[in-house]
């Protein structure tokens, strides 16, 4: 029980530091401070431009944070 607990604890904080970087990245990305990444600025990461239209799932032009977590660079 307690080597499941570790690994539990772990993961969690595997899955919280992936969480940040993708902030961080959002951030860094997110150039006007806008709160969303236009495809202008998605055009700084090759992968992401590729993604893009793929990743607007409301077809607005821009990503959400909510829809740049779906990246997958």
């Amino acid at each position: 029980m307690k080597n499941v607990l570790i690994a539990l604890s772990i993961s969690g904080l595997s899955f919280a530091s992936v969480n940040a970087m993708a902030g961080e990245d959002f951030a860094a990305l997110d150039t006007d401070q806008s709160g969303t990444i236009s495809m202008s600025e998605a055009q700084a990461h090759t992968a992401l431009a590729e993604q893009f239209k793929e990743l607007d799932v409301d077809a607005n032009g821009e990503l959400s944070e909510t829809e740049f977590a779906n990246f997958k660079g």
